[in-house]
């Protein structure tokens, strides 16, 4: 038996993890960043304050699982790429690499990106080192991509992204002007299921991209007249979101028989994801999603991913 532990500090939750080689995910405690009622954010100063003050505390949580470990994989950057830094994955980095160090077990590098993928992987692991698509929707991203593999490591390409703010930023945007707690996703979600007369918002059509910045004006334009349901404003905002992924990502011409893997807070909404699968059918795509605990941010995927990553190179070494 082997465990593995995984740690993401990302913008506004702190994670840990545990995965057993035999018995999966064994463990996972989590706790979103504080953001004051009103507010849309937070500094990257306020998150690695709240990342240092929870991290002893869900290591606390998960200390019954924490033996026979081999192995630490954590979140070092938003993505796999030179320009891609943030300061609050630090946080997690370094408590990984003092983990490491300690217990004399190899330390695994992963992308915030990659963990969400993996996330969802740990209900396929047959597709490692198989090229996939990737559509990764939260709070501050928009990306789709095209995942191959250089050895052991993802390489992403990007297909399309967002022109101006994301699909979960004009959630969580509409969210707080409804007086809803931010991050929003989870509110408007129940609050959508309210609607008798979901409002229509124009979406913008732009090739290979994403554009809700008008979206995000006729809602807000919307609520200050205040001639319309909170419920229904919701609920047009989540059809919105589904008109414009149906618009790109239909005519894009993604290779038949490949995976999708949806992941991201946003895709942790059931509507969502129903408008994801058929577009999935229509363009001959087997869609894989994240359990919907596990398709906000967490740290199942990095956990997952150390177990792999060391297991391949276990294996190579014999």
């Amino acid at each position: 038996m082997a465990r593995f532990i995984g740690i993401d500090t990302s913008c506004y939750t702190t994670s840990v993890a545990v995965y057993d080689s035999q018995q999966g995910l064994v463990a996972e405690e989590r706790t979103v960043l504080k953001v004051k009622q009103g507010h849309r954010g937070l500094s990257q100063s306020e998150m690695v304050y709240q990342h240092v003050r929870n991290l002893p505390e869900l290591f606390h949580k998960i200390g019954n699982e924490i033996h026979s470990i081999s192995g630490i994989g954590v979140s070092a950057f938003p993505r796999r790429r030179a320009d891609s830094y943030m300061p609050a994955f630090l946080v997690g980095k370094g408590a990984g690499e003092m983990l490491s160090q300690t217990l004399h077990v190899p330390l695994y590098l992963f992308s915030h990106q990659e963990n969400h993928a993996m996330a969802a992987m740990r209900n396929r692991p047959e597709i490692w080192n198989i090229p996939f698509y990737m559509m990764h929707l939260s709070g501050g991203t928009q990306d789709v991509l095209s995942v191959t593999w250089e050895a052991e490591n993802m390489h992403f390409k990007n297909v399309m992204t967002s022109m101006d703010i994301t699909a979960g930023q004009l959630i969580d945007r509409v969210g707080v002007a409804l007086g809803l707690p931010f991050p929003a996703g989870k509110h408007v979600e129940v609050l959508a299921k309210g609607a008798d007369n979901p409002c229509q918002f124009p979406v913008a059509r732009v090739k290979n991209a994403f554009s809700f910045s008008g979206v995000e004006t006729s809602v807000q334009k919307c609520i200050r007249e205040g001639n319309q349901s909170s419920e229904n404003v919701a609920a047009g905002v989540l059809q919105a979101i589904g008109r414009a992924l149906k618009k790109e990502l239909l005519s894009y011409p993604f290779e038949s028989g490949r995976t999708m893997i949806a992941v991201g807070g946003v895709m942790s909404n059931t509507y969502l994801r129903h408008i994801v699968i058929e577009i999935g059918r229509k363009k001959g795509l087997t869609v894989l999603f994240a359990d919907p605990v596990y398709s906000s941010d967490n740290a199942s995927g990095n956990a997952f991913g150390a177990f792999m990553r060391y297991s391949h190179e276990k294996g190579n070494s014999q």
